[in-house]
Protein backbone atom coordinates (compact mmCIF):
# COMPACT_ATOMS: atom_id res chain seq x y z
CA UNK A 1 0.00 0.00 0.00
CA UNK A 2 1.59 3.29 -0.88
CA UNK A 3 0.91 6.22 1.34
CA UNK A 4 1.44 9.69 0.20
CA UNK A 5 2.33 12.62 2.76
CA UNK A 6 0.80 15.75 2.25
CA UNK A 7 2.22 18.91 4.67
CA UNK A 8 -0.39 21.68 4.47
CA UNK A 9 0.68 25.12 6.00
CA UNK A 10 -0.90 25.56 9.62
CA UNK A 11 -3.51 27.23 11.34
CA UNK A 12 -3.33 29.57 13.86
CA UNK A 13 -1.91 28.06 17.06
CA UNK A 14 -1.97 24.56 15.62
CA UNK A 15 0.89 22.38 14.18
CA UNK A 16 0.45 21.41 10.47
CA UNK A 17 -1.74 18.84 9.57
CA UNK A 18 -0.37 16.01 8.19
CA UNK A 19 -2.33 14.45 5.54
CA UNK A 20 -1.79 10.52 5.20
CA UNK A 21 -3.15 9.80 1.56
CA UNK A 22 -3.64 6.62 0.27
CA UNK A 23 -5.79 4.73 -2.68
CA UNK A 24 -8.87 2.61 -0.55
CA UNK A 25 -10.98 0.54 -2.99
CA UNK A 26 -10.53 3.08 -5.73
CA UNK A 27 -11.29 5.87 -3.93
CA UNK A 28 -8.86 8.53 -2.97
CA UNK A 29 -8.68 8.70 1.08
CA UNK A 30 -6.96 11.37 3.28
CA UNK A 31 -6.38 11.09 6.68
CA UNK A 32 -5.22 13.63 9.01
CA UNK A 33 -2.77 12.90 11.16
CA UNK A 34 -1.81 15.80 14.15
CA UNK A 35 -0.04 17.19 16.81
CA UNK A 36 -1.69 18.74 19.62
CA UNK A 37 -1.11 21.22 21.87
CA UNK A 38 2.61 21.66 20.09
CA UNK A 39 3.12 24.52 21.98
CA UNK A 40 4.70 22.62 24.58
CA UNK A 41 7.56 21.15 22.45
CA UNK A 42 7.88 24.62 20.32
CA UNK A 43 8.36 26.91 23.68
CA UNK A 44 11.52 24.28 24.09
CA UNK A 45 12.54 24.11 20.49
CA UNK A 46 11.90 26.38 17.86
CA UNK A 47 13.48 24.74 14.99
CA UNK A 48 11.84 22.97 11.92
CA UNK A 49 15.00 22.52 9.64
CA UNK A 50 17.77 20.45 11.75
CA UNK A 51 18.14 16.74 11.14
CA UNK A 52 16.93 16.38 14.64
CA UNK A 53 13.70 17.74 13.53
CA UNK A 54 13.76 15.73 10.23
CA UNK A 55 14.16 12.56 12.06
CA UNK A 56 11.33 13.63 14.41
CA UNK A 57 8.82 14.37 11.54
CA UNK A 58 10.18 11.04 10.30
CA UNK A 59 8.98 9.42 13.32
CA UNK A 60 6.07 10.57 13.44
CA UNK A 61 5.01 10.17 9.93
CA UNK A 62 6.15 6.46 10.59
CA UNK A 63 3.75 6.11 13.98
CA UNK A 64 0.69 7.67 11.72
CA UNK A 65 1.55 5.39 8.70
CA UNK A 66 1.33 2.23 11.29
CA UNK A 67 -1.77 3.37 12.68
CA UNK A 68 -3.20 3.91 9.43
CA UNK A 69 -3.73 0.63 7.87
CA UNK A 70 -5.37 -2.12 9.65
CA UNK A 71 -3.44 -5.88 9.09
CA UNK A 72 -6.72 -7.09 8.98
CA UNK A 73 -7.26 -5.28 5.74
CA UNK A 74 -3.86 -4.49 3.88
CA UNK A 75 -2.30 -8.02 5.06
CA UNK A 76 -0.74 -10.17 2.95
CA UNK A 77 -1.12 -13.09 5.59
CA UNK A 78 -2.87 -12.01 8.25
CA UNK A 79 0.05 -9.76 9.52
CA UNK A 80 2.31 -8.84 7.00
CA UNK A 81 1.78 -5.69 5.21
CA UNK A 82 3.55 -3.70 2.11
CA UNK A 83 4.17 -0.30 3.13
CA UNK A 84 5.66 2.50 0.66
CA UNK A 85 6.50 5.93 1.63
CA UNK A 86 8.28 8.92 0.31
CA UNK A 87 9.78 10.89 4.10
CA UNK A 88 9.91 14.27 3.28
CA UNK A 89 12.92 16.10 4.93
CA UNK A 90 14.34 19.20 4.96
CA UNK A 91 17.95 18.03 4.63
CA UNK A 92 17.58 15.89 1.48
CA UNK A 93 21.51 15.39 0.98
CA UNK A 94 21.91 14.07 4.71
CA UNK A 95 19.32 11.64 4.12
CA UNK A 96 19.96 10.62 0.82
CA UNK A 97 21.32 6.74 0.91
CA UNK A 98 19.78 6.10 4.55
CA UNK A 99 17.13 4.11 2.80
CA UNK A 100 18.52 0.98 3.89
CA UNK A 101 19.01 1.18 7.11
CA UNK A 102 15.11 3.24 8.11
CA UNK A 103 14.04 -0.14 6.40
CA UNK A 104 15.78 -2.35 8.28
CA UNK A 105 15.06 -0.78 11.76
CA UNK A 106 10.81 -0.54 10.35
CA UNK A 107 11.05 -4.23 8.73
CA UNK A 108 11.91 -5.41 12.02
CA UNK A 109 9.95 -2.88 14.35
CA UNK A 110 6.69 -3.53 12.68
CA UNK A 111 6.78 -6.70 11.07
CA UNK A 112 5.95 -5.36 7.51
CA UNK A 113 7.99 -5.13 4.14
CA UNK A 114 8.36 -1.26 4.09
CA UNK A 115 9.49 0.55 0.59
CA UNK A 116 11.62 3.90 1.76
CA UNK A 117 12.33 7.09 -0.44
CA UNK A 118 12.79 10.68 0.64
CA UNK A 119 12.09 14.01 -1.13
CA UNK A 120 12.79 17.88 -0.18
CA UNK A 121 10.06 18.97 2.18
CA UNK A 122 7.55 21.74 0.58
CA UNK A 123 8.45 25.25 2.50
CA UNK A 124 5.21 25.39 4.35
CA UNK A 125 4.74 27.21 7.65
CA UNK A 126 4.62 24.22 9.99
CA UNK A 127 3.42 26.07 13.18
CA UNK A 128 1.55 29.55 13.92
CA UNK A 129 2.16 30.31 17.74
CA UNK A 130 -0.10 32.11 19.51
CA UNK A 131 0.47 35.65 20.04
CA UNK A 132 0.43 37.55 23.31
CA UNK A 133 0.78 34.37 25.54
CA UNK A 134 0.64 35.41 29.52
CA UNK A 135 2.74 32.61 30.50
CA UNK A 136 5.60 31.26 28.19
CA UNK A 137 7.58 28.43 30.06
CA UNK A 138 11.45 29.67 30.53
CA UNK A 139 14.41 26.82 30.17
CA UNK A 140 17.66 27.23 31.06
CA UNK A 141 19.15 24.44 28.99
CA UNK A 142 22.82 24.76 30.55
CA UNK A 143 21.12 23.26 33.74
CA UNK A 144 19.81 20.17 32.25
CA UNK A 145 22.77 17.46 32.80
CA UNK A 146 20.29 14.29 31.98
CA UNK A 147 17.48 13.76 29.07
CA UNK A 148 15.03 10.47 29.37
CA UNK A 149 12.02 9.09 27.78
CA UNK A 150 8.99 9.22 30.94
CA UNK A 151 5.78 7.12 29.73
CA UNK A 152 4.38 6.59 32.96
CA UNK A 153 5.25 3.44 33.46
CA UNK A 154 7.37 1.83 36.55
CA UNK A 155 9.76 1.11 34.62
CA UNK A 156 10.83 5.03 33.43
CA UNK A 157 9.54 5.74 37.22
CA UNK A 158 12.70 4.00 38.69
CA UNK A 159 14.73 5.65 35.80
CA UNK A 160 14.01 9.11 36.53
CA UNK A 161 14.24 8.13 40.96
CA UNK A 162 17.88 6.74 39.43
CA UNK A 163 18.72 9.64 37.55
CA UNK A 164 17.68 12.38 39.94
CA UNK A 165 19.47 10.67 42.95
CA UNK A 166 22.61 11.40 41.01
CA UNK A 167 22.27 14.70 39.72
CA UNK A 168 24.14 17.44 41.74
CA UNK A 169 22.53 20.75 43.08
CA UNK A 170 22.80 22.89 39.99
CA UNK A 171 21.57 20.57 37.77
CA UNK A 172 18.35 19.35 36.44
CA UNK A 173 16.49 16.22 34.04
CA UNK A 174 14.74 16.77 31.13
CA UNK A 175 11.84 14.62 31.10
CA UNK A 176 10.46 13.73 27.49
CA UNK A 177 6.97 12.48 27.23
CA UNK A 178 3.85 11.79 23.91
CA UNK A 179 0.57 9.92 24.70
CA UNK A 180 -1.84 9.62 22.02
CA UNK A 181 -4.98 11.60 22.30
CA UNK A 182 -6.95 8.84 20.74
CA UNK A 183 -5.45 6.76 23.68
CA UNK A 184 -5.16 8.81 27.04
CA UNK A 185 -4.51 7.21 29.98
CA UNK A 186 -0.85 7.39 29.99
CA UNK A 187 -1.50 11.25 30.02
CA UNK A 188 -3.16 10.75 33.40
CA UNK A 189 -0.09 8.23 34.45
CA UNK A 190 2.83 10.84 33.36
CA UNK A 191 0.42 14.23 35.17
CA UNK A 192 -0.14 11.56 38.54
CA UNK A 193 3.65 10.35 39.06
CA UNK A 194 5.31 13.90 38.01
CA UNK A 195 3.40 15.58 41.03
CA UNK A 196 5.35 12.97 42.93
CA UNK A 197 8.50 13.40 41.73
CA UNK A 198 8.26 17.52 41.71
CA UNK A 199 7.33 17.57 45.31
CA UNK A 200 10.24 15.09 46.27
CA UNK A 201 12.89 16.60 44.16
CA UNK A 202 11.36 20.42 43.71
CA UNK A 203 13.34 22.44 41.08
CA UNK A 204 15.51 19.70 39.40
CA UNK A 205 12.70 18.78 36.54
CA UNK A 206 11.53 20.11 33.34
CA UNK A 207 8.96 18.09 31.28
CA UNK A 208 7.82 18.60 28.08
CA UNK A 209 5.11 16.30 26.62
CA UNK A 210 4.02 16.00 23.00
CA UNK A 211 0.38 14.71 21.74
CA UNK A 212 0.11 13.07 18.88
CA UNK A 213 -3.00 11.12 16.96
CA UNK A 214 -4.31 9.52 13.79
CA UNK A 215 -8.11 11.01 13.04
CA UNK A 216 -10.36 8.34 12.80
CA UNK A 217 -12.20 9.91 10.02
CA UNK A 218 -11.10 10.61 6.68
CA UNK A 219 -11.08 14.20 5.14
CA UNK A 220 -14.92 13.23 4.02
CA UNK A 221 -15.91 12.48 7.48
CA UNK A 222 -16.07 8.33 6.58
CA UNK A 223 -14.55 6.51 9.69
CA UNK A 224 -10.96 4.89 9.23
CA UNK A 225 -10.48 1.64 11.06
CA UNK A 226 -6.67 1.37 12.41
CA UNK A 227 -4.38 -0.64 13.27
CA UNK A 228 -4.09 -0.91 17.18
CA UNK A 229 -0.78 -2.40 17.91
CA UNK A 230 1.20 0.37 18.37
CA UNK A 231 4.67 -1.08 17.38
CA UNK A 232 6.42 2.29 16.07
CA UNK A 233 5.15 4.10 19.15
CA UNK A 234 9.15 3.66 20.75
CA UNK A 235 10.46 4.85 17.69
CA UNK A 236 8.59 8.06 17.70
CA UNK A 237 9.42 8.41 20.85
CA UNK A 238 13.04 8.23 20.16
CA UNK A 239 12.47 10.75 17.70
CA UNK A 240 11.07 13.39 19.73
CA UNK A 241 13.80 12.72 22.62
CA UNK A 242 16.11 13.01 20.15
CA UNK A 243 14.91 16.21 19.17
CA UNK A 244 14.58 17.75 22.29
CA UNK A 245 17.18 16.99 24.03
CA UNK A 246 20.18 19.80 24.29
CA UNK A 247 23.00 16.81 25.49
CA UNK A 248 24.00 14.01 23.39
CA UNK A 249 22.67 11.47 26.14
CA UNK A 250 19.62 10.00 25.36
CA UNK A 251 17.80 7.36 28.16
CA UNK A 252 15.29 4.76 27.58
CA UNK A 253 14.63 3.24 30.54
CA UNK A 254 13.16 -0.39 30.10
CA UNK A 255 13.69 -3.63 31.67
CA UNK A 256 15.51 -6.14 29.26
CA UNK A 257 12.52 -8.84 29.91
CA UNK A 258 10.40 -6.70 28.16
CA UNK A 259 13.16 -5.36 25.44
CA UNK A 260 14.06 -8.65 24.42
CA UNK A 261 10.57 -9.95 24.61
CA UNK A 262 11.39 -13.46 24.58
CA UNK A 263 8.17 -15.10 23.05
CA UNK A 264 7.12 -18.16 24.97
CA UNK A 265 5.89 -20.20 21.98
CA UNK A 266 7.10 -20.57 18.63
CA UNK A 267 4.11 -19.48 17.37
CA UNK A 268 4.52 -15.87 18.88
CA UNK A 269 7.77 -15.24 17.89
CA UNK A 270 6.61 -12.55 15.02
CA UNK A 271 3.44 -11.59 15.00
CA UNK A 272 2.71 -11.57 19.12
CA UNK A 273 6.20 -10.62 20.61
CA UNK A 274 6.58 -6.98 20.72
CA UNK A 275 10.10 -5.25 19.58
CA UNK A 276 9.46 -1.44 20.62
CA UNK A 277 12.86 -1.23 22.17
CA UNK A 278 14.86 -4.65 21.21
CA UNK A 279 18.28 -4.14 20.99
CA UNK A 280 18.45 -4.89 17.34
CA UNK A 281 15.87 -1.89 17.06
CA UNK A 282 17.90 0.69 19.40
CA UNK A 283 21.29 -0.45 17.72
CA UNK A 284 20.37 -0.10 14.39
CA UNK A 285 18.94 3.43 15.15
CA UNK A 286 21.62 4.52 16.62
CA UNK A 287 23.63 3.46 13.80
CA UNK A 288 21.45 5.55 11.36
CA UNK A 289 21.58 8.78 13.84
CA UNK A 290 25.40 7.97 13.29
CA UNK A 291 25.11 8.22 9.56
CA UNK A 292 23.22 11.74 9.74
CA UNK A 293 25.69 12.74 11.42
CA UNK A 294 23.87 13.19 14.90
CA UNK A 295 25.80 12.82 18.14
CA UNK A 296 22.58 11.49 20.54
CA UNK A 297 23.45 8.29 22.05
CA UNK A 298 20.47 6.37 22.59
CA UNK A 299 20.97 4.56 26.20
CA UNK A 300 19.13 1.62 28.29
CA UNK A 301 20.71 1.34 31.55
CA UNK A 302 18.58 -1.59 32.57
CA UNK A 303 19.41 -3.40 28.95
CA UNK A 304 20.89 -6.57 31.31
CA UNK A 305 18.18 -6.10 34.38
CA UNK A 306 14.69 -7.84 34.96
CA UNK A 307 12.20 -5.77 36.34
CA UNK A 308 12.18 -7.35 39.43
CA UNK A 309 16.24 -6.17 39.61
CA UNK A 310 15.29 -2.90 38.75
CA UNK A 311 12.82 -2.56 41.68
CA UNK A 312 14.81 -3.34 44.53
CA UNK A 313 18.19 -2.06 43.04
CA UNK A 314 16.30 1.66 42.71
CA UNK A 315 17.98 4.08 44.77
CA UNK A 316 15.54 6.12 46.37
CA UNK A 317 13.69 2.94 47.93
CA UNK A 318 11.84 4.30 50.46
CA UNK A 319 9.90 6.97 48.00
CA UNK A 320 9.71 4.63 44.99
CA UNK A 321 7.70 2.49 47.07
CA UNK A 322 5.37 4.81 48.23
CA UNK A 323 4.40 6.05 44.62
CA UNK A 324 4.88 2.83 42.51
CA UNK A 325 1.45 1.97 42.65
CA UNK A 326 0.46 5.30 40.42
CA UNK A 327 2.46 4.16 37.65
CA UNK A 328 1.00 1.77 35.29
CA UNK A 329 2.60 -1.18 33.30
CA UNK A 330 -0.67 -3.16 32.21
CA UNK A 331 -0.70 -3.90 28.36
CA UNK A 332 -4.33 -3.70 28.00
CA UNK A 333 -4.33 -0.04 29.43
CA UNK A 334 -7.62 0.76 29.34
CA UNK A 335 -9.56 -2.23 27.70
CA UNK A 336 -12.25 -2.47 30.66
CA UNK A 337 -13.14 -5.66 29.23
CA UNK A 338 -10.24 -7.08 30.67
CA UNK A 339 -11.25 -6.66 34.32
CA UNK A 340 -13.98 -8.52 34.56
CA UNK A 341 -12.27 -10.94 37.59
CA UNK A 342 -11.49 -7.89 39.89
CA UNK A 343 -13.73 -5.10 38.98
CA UNK A 344 -12.27 -2.02 41.39
CA UNK A 345 -9.01 -2.20 39.47
CA UNK A 346 -9.25 0.35 36.95
CA UNK A 347 -5.82 -0.14 35.24
CA UNK A 348 -4.34 -3.56 35.61
CA UNK A 349 -5.72 -6.11 33.96
CA UNK A 350 -3.35 -9.08 35.47
CA UNK A 351 -3.55 -11.30 32.99
CA UNK A 352 -1.10 -9.72 30.33
CA UNK A 353 2.64 -10.91 30.33
CA UNK A 354 3.53 -6.92 31.97
CA UNK A 355 1.06 -7.16 34.36
CA UNK A 356 2.68 -10.77 34.99
CA UNK A 357 6.37 -9.25 34.75
CA UNK A 358 5.24 -6.85 37.23
CA UNK A 359 3.79 -9.07 39.91
CA UNK A 360 6.46 -10.88 39.52
CA UNK A 361 8.80 -8.09 40.05
CA UNK A 362 6.43 -6.75 43.22
CA UNK A 363 6.95 -10.10 44.25
CA UNK A 364 10.76 -9.92 44.27
CA UNK A 365 10.27 -7.10 46.58
CA UNK A 366 8.06 -8.22 48.97
CA UNK A 367 5.04 -5.60 47.90
CA UNK A 368 2.84 -7.95 45.40
CA UNK A 369 -0.39 -7.57 46.13
CA UNK A 370 -3.69 -9.42 44.70
CA UNK A 371 -6.09 -6.92 45.32
CA UNK A 372 -4.10 -4.79 42.94
CA UNK A 373 -4.34 -7.09 39.78
CA UNK A 374 -7.36 -9.67 40.96
CA UNK A 375 -5.85 -13.68 41.30
CA UNK A 376 -6.93 -14.50 38.38
CA UNK A 377 -3.15 -16.10 37.38
CA UNK A 378 -2.39 -17.25 40.67
CA UNK A 379 -5.98 -19.01 41.88
CA UNK A 380 -6.95 -20.73 38.63
CA UNK A 381 -9.04 -24.05 38.03
CA UNK A 382 -8.27 -24.59 34.40
CA UNK A 383 -5.93 -22.96 31.95
CA UNK A 384 -8.40 -21.32 29.31
CA UNK A 385 -7.74 -19.87 26.41
CA UNK A 386 -6.09 -17.04 27.32
CA UNK A 387 -2.57 -16.53 27.97
CA UNK A 388 -1.75 -18.77 30.68
CA UNK A 389 -1.34 -21.92 28.57
CA UNK A 390 1.65 -20.52 26.40
CA UNK A 391 3.17 -18.69 29.74
CA UNK A 392 2.82 -22.62 31.54
CA UNK A 393 4.43 -24.10 28.80
CA UNK A 394 7.22 -21.66 29.03
CA UNK A 395 7.82 -21.78 32.48
CA UNK A 396 7.67 -26.03 32.63
CA UNK A 397 10.21 -26.14 29.99
CA UNK A 398 13.93 -26.80 30.96
CA UNK A 399 15.85 -23.98 29.02
CA UNK A 400 19.64 -24.18 29.15
CA UNK A 401 22.02 -21.24 28.85
CA UNK A 402 23.41 -22.42 25.75
CA UNK A 403 19.24 -23.08 24.70
CA UNK A 404 18.49 -19.79 25.26
CA UNK A 405 21.42 -18.08 23.52
CA UNK A 406 20.47 -19.85 20.61
CA UNK A 407 17.03 -19.52 20.90
CA UNK A 408 17.33 -15.52 21.14
CA UNK A 409 19.80 -15.49 17.69
CA UNK A 410 17.12 -16.87 15.93
CA UNK A 411 14.49 -15.14 17.37
CA UNK A 412 15.70 -11.72 17.57
CA UNK A 413 19.31 -10.43 16.00
CA UNK A 414 20.85 -10.13 19.29
CA UNK A 415 24.66 -8.81 19.30
CA UNK A 416 26.82 -11.97 19.74
CA UNK A 417 29.13 -9.88 21.85
CA UNK A 418 26.00 -9.57 24.67
CA UNK A 419 24.56 -12.54 23.74
CA UNK A 420 25.44 -14.39 27.20
CA UNK A 421 24.26 -11.52 29.40
CA UNK A 422 21.15 -11.18 27.72
CA UNK A 423 20.21 -15.08 27.42
CA UNK A 424 21.45 -14.83 31.73
CA UNK A 425 19.02 -11.94 31.83
CA UNK A 426 16.21 -14.00 30.44
CA UNK A 427 16.46 -17.03 32.81
CA UNK A 428 16.77 -15.02 35.59
CA UNK A 429 13.05 -13.40 34.72
CA UNK A 430 11.60 -16.05 34.00
CA UNK A 431 12.57 -17.56 37.94
CA UNK A 432 10.96 -14.07 39.11
CA UNK A 433 7.71 -15.22 37.63
CA UNK A 434 8.12 -18.94 38.51
CA UNK A 435 8.67 -17.24 42.23
CA UNK A 436 5.58 -15.41 42.20
CA UNK A 437 3.10 -18.36 40.92
CA UNK A 438 5.69 -21.09 43.77
CA UNK A 439 4.22 -18.11 46.27
CA UNK A 440 1.00 -17.43 45.34
CA UNK A 441 -0.06 -20.03 43.20
CA UNK A 442 -3.03 -22.36 44.52
CA UNK A 443 -2.75 -26.33 44.48
CA UNK A 444 -3.77 -26.56 40.67
CA UNK A 445 -1.73 -23.82 39.13
CA UNK A 446 1.25 -25.75 41.48
CA UNK A 447 0.08 -28.48 40.43
CA UNK A 448 0.41 -27.69 36.55
CA UNK A 449 3.60 -25.79 37.18
CA UNK A 450 5.63 -29.04 39.29
CA UNK A 451 6.00 -26.72 41.94
CA UNK A 452 5.58 -27.62 45.64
Amino acid sequence: MKVNVVIEDADYSKFSNLQLCYIDNGVNRKVPLSFLSYERVFDFKADFTSIKFDFFLVSAIVYGVDNLLSRAIYSNDGWTRDIEVEFPVDNLADWSGKEEKLKQILDFLTGDNWQISFRKRERVDLFQPRANRRKIPRYENDTIASVSLFSGGLDSLIGVIDELEKLSNDKRILLVSHFDSKSPGPNGDQRTLLKHLMGQYPNKIYWVQSKLALSREDANGNRVTIENNYRSRSLFFIGLGCYLSPIDDLIIPENGTISINYPLTPSRVSSLSTRTTHPYVLKNTQELLVDLGLSTTIHNPYTFKTKGEMFVECSNQIFLQKIYQDSISCGKRGRRQFHFDNTNEKHNCGRCMPCIYRRAALNKAGLDNENHYGNFITKVSSIGNNDLPALFSYLKRKISLDKMKRDLLVNGNIDIDNLTDYAKMVLKSKEEVLMLFSDKGNRFVKSELGLR
